[in-house]
């Protein structure tokens, strides 16, 4: 290879090694950091792909169907949405996100491999920097979030160590998946072991339920593959659809909304799930629109522990989708979901289980925490899915 040839590829090369590197641990020092580390990890990966193979055939997918359904559909809400031009901003940003992380997956599902051991390096290396951070966090009680950004502490809590957390633990399968490269076994578990005896104490609930559901969906499916995935595949779908019934369930068992953690927010939340779980069934079919919940103020019932009545976001990202797109966004999410876990069976039999449970945590962490359409998370949810993707092997043929 002449050296004008190579230089294409270091630059791809240099976009993974950004985005292994950092994407790990940046997020305790900055809360919003994924929305800066994956679009500019984006712009290089694309860039080099572009000078090494001169073609863009690589972006050919089936995928750009579904994504095309979510835009017409999401295009369409905004239409009949509460407050019109909340919904147009949103979807002017979602009109540049979505395609651009589309274009990270694909190009990273071509990338499996990419860099070998060095490249695995720096990912465990922003891996362990992670956890370190994080055990600060929990040590100190003073994430490094909040200490470099003191005038955002009372406003946005333990936001450092809960966005930096949760991204640690999505990112737990696509550390073990290279620690297994490089280290054996059983040493190849410490770095994921480590953080979930640190998420124990963490002030992250969130970063906590997540790893729960992780090491719990990777213990069956490594003892039971078919079992697990169709526990994940049919499960998951079923979670969807039956979201606000679930909500409206929890309601009619426990009418005084008496079950209330303070540390977690498990009444506030509640009490947002249940105001938004009525009204999305005053409008079951197609929702209230695009970021209906910001400009709604009637909620039905009365909030015990939450401040309402506005609700910049229901904290639940399956209840999002049903108030904003009623049940036909919820059927197109339960399809997508279906096809996504469906697809692992192309990837080799031993990485399968991993995948299962980064797909189920994501699902823990979509159904409780941060709205859907934030930039930040929706950045942060194409970074995790790329890093993992440059991890995993592809079955033989």
């Amino acid at each position: 290879m002449s050296e004008d040839q190579a230089v294409p590829g270091r630059l791809r090369l240099l976009g993974y090694s950004y985005l292994l590197l950092f994407l790990p641990f940046f997020g305790f020092f900055s809360p919003k950091s994924a929305g800066v580390i994956v679009p500019l990890a984006t712009l290089m990966i694309l860039g080099g792909w572009l000078m090494e193979k001169r073609s863009l055939a690589v972006l050919r997918s089936n995928a750009w169907a579904l994504v095309l359904a979510v835009a017409c559909l999401v295009v369409l809400s905004a239409v009949w949405a509460t407050d019109r031009q909340t919904a147009v901003d949103r979807l002017l940003k979602l009109a540049v996100f979505v395609p651009m992380g589309m274009v990270l997956v694909l190009l990273s599902i071509q990338s499996a491999n990419i860099g070998g051991d060095r490249l695995r390096k720096l990912l465990l290396s922003g891996f362990g920097l992670g956890l370190v951070l994080l055990a600060w966090a929990v040590v100190t009680a003073s994430p490094m979030g909040d200490l470099l950004h003191p005038d955002l502490r009372y406003i946005q809590g333990p936001s450092g160590e809960n966005r930096g957390a949760v991204l640690l633990v999505l990112l737990a399968t696509a550390c073990l998946l290279a620690a297994r490269h490089m280290v054996p076994p059983p040493w190849n578990w410490v770095a994921v072991l480590s953080l979930g005896l640190l998420v124990m104490f963490a002030a992250s609930q969130t970063a906590f339920l997540a790893f729960l559901a992780w090491i719990s969906v990777f213990a069956v499916a490594s003892t039971r593959l078919s079992l697990g995935r169709q526990l994940v595949v049919w499960g998951g779908a079923l979670f969807i659809l039956a979201q606000p019934f679930l909500v409206l369930a929890i309601e009619w068992m426990d009418p005084s909304r008496s079950f209330d953690i303070e540390v977690a927010s498990v009444g506030a939340r509640l009490d947002i799930w249940i105001a938004v779980a009525h009204k999305a069934m005053e409008a079951p079919f197609f929702g209230h629109g695009l970021e209906a919940t910001r400009s709604i103020t009637d909620w039905a019932n009365d909030f015990h522990y939450f401040n309402g009545p506005e609700i910049p976001h229901p904290h639940n990202g399956i209840l999002q989708i049903w108030i904003e797109l009623g049940f036909v966004g919820a059927l197109l999410t339960a399809f997508i979901w279906i096809a996504v876990t469906r697809s692992f069976d192309q990837f080799g039999l031993e990485d399968q289980p991993a995948l299962l449970a980064l797909a189920s945590s994501v699902l823990v962490v979509i159904g409780i925490s941060h709205g859907l359409w934030q930039s930040w998370w929706l950045w942060g949810a194409f970074g995790v899915v790329a890093v993992t993707l440059t991890q995993v092997r592809r079955e033989r043929s």
